[in-house]
């Protein structure tokens, strides 16, 4: 069962009141009651304003974070189709360029949910997923098509490849991406403002004023965790997963296993593994020398006319 991440939230939700309690319990104990009929109206309106401050900037990050964690699940999403796609439009090119190319597609599938996805939580990449790309994008590049179908295919492959592409840099660019993580200073700073604003109007400590104290504490928690959580988008509870490059290989799988596609040459599927490796029996053909065939044409040999004499 996936985590949904609740029980984070739920916690820092709860250790937000915990906190707000025992500063309530503090502040009562070491600072003097104020005088509320004396300060009431100035106390309102800086009330009034903070709330409103806070509320709009918490508010629009935690809607930002969402927008931008859900940009790159679709991100991520779309880079598996392309992939997906590439590994398709390759049956219509010829051999050797097709198996190379369904190779690549395979490998790099297996690559990013193997050792990328858990180098990410890291904040880190895989160079050997960079490489498998690369030579992916060489493979479709060099290719010489040979009549206009080749030509059509090989276009939309290109097209593939660079959606891919830029998926895979997006991704990789949400790795440094900060900028909730640096306004969380400012969030907490707020919510600390919050409260004390709310420990000035009590009198004396009392269940319910407790009790409203810790609910608006759970909201400010709650809300902050929300945005720290989607702030890190590969890691935690609500961590992305490669469910779209999962979907390639499990249909890759089930092809195979099938019988319905032949494995790449150099390739084989491992029942047990329920993966696509490379056969080491295989011994790559011995490619022919390139020798030009020189047919000596016969050489023609021309006599010259003798030209007749001039009569005396």
């Amino acid at each position: 069962m996936q985590s949904t991440g609740i029980p984070i939230v739920l916690l820092l939700s709860l250790g937000s009141a915990v906190l707000a309690m025992i500063g309530f319990v503090a502040v009562r104990k070491l600072s003097k009651p104020i005088n509320l009929e004396a300060h009431q109206t100035f106390l309102d309106a800086m009330c009034n304003i903070v709330g409103t401050l806070v509320s709009i900037l918490l508010g629009l990050l935690v809607a930002s974070a969402l927008d931008t964690y859900q940009a790159l699940e679709q991100t991520i999403d779309q880079e598996a189709n392309n992939a997906s796609e590439i590994f398709r439009l390759s049956r219509g090119l010829p051999e050797p360029t097709h198996d190379t190319v369904m190779y690549y597609c395979q490998r790099y599938c297996q690559g990013v949910v193997d050792k990328e996805w858990a180098e990410m939580a890291k904040g880190k990449i895989d160079m050997d997923v960079f490489m498998t790309y690369a030579k992916l994008t060489e493979t479709i590049v060099k290719f010489k098509p040979h009549d206009d179908g080749e030509s059509n295919i090989q276009a939309s492959l290109l097209q593939s490849v660079q959606n891919m592409g830029d998926c895979r840099r997006t991704r990789i660019l949400a790795l440094s991406n900060t900028k909730n993580q640096i306004l969380l200073p400012l969030l907490l700073i707020c919510a600390v403002t919050i409260m004390l604003f709310t420990y000035l109007y009590v009198r004396h400590v009392s269940g319910l004023q407790a009790l409203l104290i810790a609910c608006v504490a759970t909201v400010l928690g709650g809300n902050i965790s929300l945005v720290y959580l989607l702030s890190r988008p590969f890691e935690g509870d609500w961590k992305l997963k490669p469910r779209g490059f999962e979907l390639n290989l499990r249909t890759l799988n089930e092809v195979y296993k099938s019988g319905l596609m032949a494995p790449p040459v150099g390739t084989k599927y491992n029942s047990q593994t329920q993966r696509l490796e490379e056969d080491p029996n295989y011994v790559a053909p011995p490619k022919a020398a390139a020798t030009a065939a020189v047919t000596a044409s016969p050489k023609t040999t021309t006599t010259a006319t003798p030209k007749a004499e001039p009569k005396p």
